[in-house]
């Protein structure tokens, strides 16, 4: 039998801080209301005040729910009643209405025929003592402080706090913050947070669990076809034990299940298919939502969600703003919008996202570099239906959530081992984040390793970070950067200069211009020279130029110090060429109007190509000379198309030699 004076001996906790510097303690001789009364079944969490003179006390009511009253008009005694439900005899307790005792004259005294007594509770006592209770606790915000049903990082030290509804699996925690233990709370205020009662969803499994779960798990997901077949399974498996705990991670992937008829999809990710099955209630799950449903049905939940038929459309609009709250929900982070009653709501976005679709929409790169992209060869014909009976997914659910709670510590190691074996094979550090912490979550309910530190060994962390090499992954190859998606819709714009010359690329006059630089012998007479000089004015009148870079050295004259800085001159193919794009230009600006880099934004994406000079001078026709960016040729055309002193190897030379010497 424990000691439980020497446990705390051997696990001291910090004292808490009863006053902050600066706090002013009782004057003396000061009034003092009653304290408020023990053991109440509601929960007074403080008060707001606004501009306009409302103020709003806060509660936990008797279920556990967060309740605003105005302090004015809201306290009335069904209100009351409302609060405290089937527990509002303890107002009756504490603030006792009495009745009037009857009496009656005899014999010339008055005599009590009927005692006093309870009959309810005194209304404008219980009010009283809630609403000062209220300004007691202080300012109370439900901004920031509410958290819904899922996980959560604690206030302080490891581990996660997991909301199921009804209550919370917390902590227990050492004095250096390392989880000693676990242990359920019911629901409300915990920590600095409050965790509103809810519809009770599935909790994890009540004791430790093998792999057993796990292993069932993954081989069921095999039988998929998947295109990676190893692999998609066991980003699949990592998903799935990842999602009822994603909130409390630091990076949240998302999966996209494609495929197209008779691949199976509805089975792995539709309504009551297999994922679905496992996640139980505790899922957000639609077959055509908008980002405001999405967003209003969270509220501050991390429950996992799930999006089917998440079909493309002839206008997207709808399907990019569901897109970017999974973006914005891979790192994590609060939404504000603004409320028809002119306050703001604030909804949680830390969820991870499933959708699944026939055709993927069309994605930012930066959006689709967060998603896994499962995709689904058809069954072979032949094939037997699958018997989800004999499956017991709660069961399985259970126990892949207990295996990641014991295996939290671990799972944060096993990912950073993943992330640096990623990034030895050239993953970008989001890949990094992306891939390594679904593979983090898949071993951690798949493996008890007995290596000493609990941890794959290198040869495990090698051979899965070999299978994703960035050249396997589609998320990364076919992605493609902003600064070379931007390059490439200039290139390809269709232009016409005047009367009915035909439409041609901006790229096909770019590439007229070069080969009259690079063979200006062979085209100087007859009609590929007035091509040549006709793109070339063109190009001016888009706001666009072919130039070399000159640098100008720092100067001293006369005391005056003028910086170095960048300048150009008339294009020739024995130094590094360069487009000199237009920072702000009427051409430009109706190439680029309806794109996302309208409005000037495409210098901010250009001057990202590797080798790219900004703020450059540079003279277009005859008294316009504007601010540009030079675009290294390199990054415009292949190299084939372009001389040898403009490849990628020779500019870094060039741009090294003219900036040497230089701070």
């Amino acid at each position: 039998m424990s000691n439980p004076i020497q446990d705390a001996l051997a696990n001291p906790q910090p004292a808490p801080e009863f006053a902050q510097a600066g706090d002013v303690g009782p004057e003396v001789g000061e009034y003092e209301r009653p304290m408020f009364p023990l053991g109440c079944p509601v929960k007074a969490l403080g008060i707001s005040s606004s501009i306009d003179g409302s103020q709003k006390c806060y509660y936990l009511d008797v279920n556990g729910q967060l309740v605003g009253l105005e302090a004015g008009n809201r306290h009335g005694k069904n209100s009351l009643i409302a609060l405290f439900g089937p527990k509002s005899d303890w107002l009756e307790a504490n603030w006792t209405m009495w009745s009037k005792p009857v009496r009656e004259r005899v014999d010339g005294k008055w005599v009590t025929i009927v005692e006093s007594k309870p009959i309810g509770f005194d209304q404008a006592e219980a009010s009283r003592a809630l609403i000062e209770e209220c300004v007691r606790k202080g300012i109370f915000d439900p901004a920031g402080r509410m958290r819904g049903r899922g996980a959560h990082k604690p206030a302080r030290g490891e581990g996660l706090v997991l909301h199921c509804g009804d209550v919370l699996l917390t902590p227990v925690q050492r004095v250096d913050g390392s989880v000693k233990d676990w242990l359920y709370v019911d629901a409300g205020l915990h920590e600095r947070y409050v965790y509103q009662a809810a519809e009770p969803i599935a909790r994890p499994h009540h004791d430790k669990c093998n792999t057993g779960a796990a292993e069932q798990l993954l081989g069921l997901l095999q039988t998929w076809q998947f295109k990676r077949k190893l692999l998609d399974a066991r980003f699949a498996l990592g998903a799935i034990a990842l999602g009822p705990v994603g909130g409390a991670s630091p990076w949240r992937p998302h999966i996209y299940v494609t495929g197209g008829a008779g691949t199976g999809k509805s089975s792995l990710n539709g309504k009551d298919g297999v994922v679905h099955r496992v996640f139980g209630n505790g899922v957000f799950r639609t077959a055509d939502t908008s980002a405001a449903g999405v967003r209003q049905s969270l509220r501050n939940s991390t429950v996992p969600v799930m999006i089917d038929e998440f079909e493309a459309s002839k206008n997207n609009d709808r399907v990019q703003e569901v897109i970017t709250l999974a973006r914005i929900a891979s790192s994590g982070d609060e939404l504000t919008r603004g409320g028809s009653d002119h306050n703001a709501a604030k909804f949680t976005l830390q969820s991870c996202f499933w959708f699944s679709s026939i055709n993927i929409p069309p994605m930012e790169p930066a959006d689709r570099s967060r998603f896994a992209i499962l995709e689904l060869d058809p069954i072979p014909d032949g094939t037997p239906p699958l018997d989800l009976a004999k499956y017991d997914f709660e069961a399985i659910g259970a126990a892949l959530t207990r295996r990641m709670i014991d295996g939290w510590a671990r799972f944060g190691k096993t990912k950073l081992k993943f992330h640096e074996a990623m990034t030895e094979a050239g993953h970008s550090p989001r890949a990094c984040d992306q891939f390594a912490t679904l593979l983090a979550a898949a071993d951690v309910v798949l493996n008890d390793h007995d290596t000493e530190d609990r941890l794959p060994d290198d040869e495990e962390i090698a051979f899965w970070a070999d299978k994703c090499r960035p050249q396997r992954l589609a998320e990364i190859t076919d992605t493609t950067p902003d600064h070379v998606a931007c390059v490439q819709y200039m290139l390809t714009s269709l232009v016409q200069s005047r009367g009915g010359d035909e439409r041609e690329a901006v790229g096909t006059w770019i590439g007229r211009s070069i080969s009259h630089a690079m063979r200006p012998v062979l085209v100087e007479n007859g009609g590929a020279f007035a091509q040549a000089e006709k793109a070339n004015e063109r190009l001016h009148q888009l706001g666009l130029k072919l130039v070399n870079a000159v640098r100008h050295p720092e100067k001293i004259e006369g005391g005056k110090v003028s910086p170095a800085r960048w300048g150009t001159s008339a294009f020739q193919k024995d130094e590094p060429g360069f487009l000199a794009v237009a920072g702000q230009h009427n051409g430009l600006g109706r190439l680029f109007e309806g794109s996302k880099w309208n409005g000037g934004v495409w210098k901010q994406a250009l001057a990202r190509n590797k080798g790219a000079i900004e703020g450059v001078k540079v003279k277009f026709s005859p008294g316009v000379s504007v601010r540009a960016v030079l675009v290294p040729l390199s990054a415009v055309l292949d190299e084939e198309d372009l001389p040898e002193s403009c490849h990628p190897d020779r500019l870094a030379e060039w741009l090294s030699a003219q900036l040497e010497g230089e701070a």
